[in-house]
């Protein structure tokens, strides 16, 4: 068996658990997330994803806040062989850590690496109007999506797609292939291929102000804009009402219409999900 440590945080990390746990020659001996935190406008204590998972399925759930002495403690003791990594972020791996396990530690990034590393790789493959991309799953090192390429599984980018789309897609890509990856890997851990860092690209993680729309775009971009930003932050513009007020308008989402922008679901400050249709009359957008 093989002893493996999984560090996950994300409704998209339990896809890969999931299909983790089915097989057959690994022994998944340890669940490692980040702590349950407050969150919504009650800031209740709220587990994320994986460790509402691994609590319904009664597995060695570790929540640390960092890498502490006690954390590599437990760590050490477990014995690892493998360590498998998916959108868990911050900290990093010390070279202590990555050098414990036999097979060092795999993370599965949803882009072709050394293209888009960085924690924001499916929105701004969408923004950016890429067509295909791929799942690398690759050794980590001591630089951020540096370490050297194990396997990739291309993929094609459909036009509808939101960031969740995109995400859901290429999880589960990496889980229906994730058996015969491991498998291989662990028979032959060497053949593995150092990347091209001279082809890395890297870009900027959003937040709520950076999810304004920016009007000065080509309108096809401002689309894929707003797809990108589906679930979260969500695009959003400022409205005027008719007193000249202005408001916040999210933009879940939108068409194009005669080479004009179409919001589609939106919702102003404040109120409910509505659509831009049935509002529009009321209110205008500010492109400023």
């Amino acid at each position: 068996m093989v002893k493996t440590i999984f560090f996950g945080s994300s409704l998209y990390s339990n896809i890969v658990l999931k299909s983790l746990l089915s097989i057959k020659d690994i022994e998944v001996v340890a669940v490692v997330t980040k702590p349950d935190k407050p969150t919504g406008r009650l800031q209740a204590i709220t587990a994320n994803p994986v460790a509402d998972f691994a609590k319904n399925h009664h597995l060695n759930l570790l929540q640390p806040v960092d890498f502490d002495p006690q954390f590599l403690s437990i760590y050490k003791n477990l014995s690892p062989d493998l360590v498998i990594c998916v959108a868990y972020g911050p900290p990093f791996f010390t070279q202590e850590m990555i050098d414990i396990p036999t097979y060092k530690i795999v993370n599965i990034h949803p882009s072709p690496l050394p293209k888009y590393r960085g924690a924001t790789p499916g929105p701004w493959q969408i923004i950016n109007g890429e067509i295909s991309s791929a799942v690398t799953f690759f050794q980590i090192d001591a630089l951020p999506d540096h370490g050297p390429i194990i396997s990739q599984i291309p993929f094609d980018i459909k036009s509808s797609w939101t960031s969740h789309d995109f995400y859901q897609h290429a999880f589960t890509l990496s889980s229906q292939h994730l058996d015969k990856i491991l498998k291989s890997y662990i028979k032959n851990p060497t053949s593995i291929q150092i990347q091209d860092h001279s082809l890395k690209s890297y870009f900027p993680k959003f937040s709520k102000d950076t999810a304004k729309i920016d009007w000065s775009w080509p309108v096809y971009k401002i689309e894929r804009f707003i797809r990108a930003m589906n679930p979260w932050p969500i695009a959003w513009t400022y409205i005027l009402n008719q007193t000249g007020q202005k408001l916040t308008l999210k933009i879940f989402s939108a068409s194009i219409e005669n080479n004009q922008l179409q919001p589609n679901q939106v919702q102003i400050e404040g109120k409910k999900t509505t659509t831009w249709d049935q509002i529009k009359s009321y209110y205008r957008i500010s492109q400023s």
